[in-house]
């Protein structure tokens, strides 16, 4: 299924910006120099990355529970 291939890949993607955005706070904290807004955005983008990757996960389930018409199997109406 294509939603899938997308949806599977997105997970991925958010998993790789999320250790990276780890990987650039860690040297944020360690460089005295640093912008304290640069440290904040990183946060904030991976709290946000935090909230999405389950929101995915189980969008992976409901996608997987639709048929080939495109209405769920599990519905009372599909």
């Amino acid at each position: 299924m294509p939603s899938q291939i997308v949806i599977d890949s997105s997970i991925v993607q958010l998993q790789r910006l999320s250790a990276y955005l780890v990987d650039t706070l860690g040297e944020l904290r360690a460089d005295s120099r640093a912008s304290t807004l640069e440290a904040r955005a990183c946060k904030e983008i991976l709290l946000s990355i935090t909230v999405l990757i389950p929101k995915l996960q189980a969008a992976r389930y409901v996608v997987g529970e639709t048929s080939e018409t495109g209405r769920c199997t599990s519905c009372q109406d599909g």
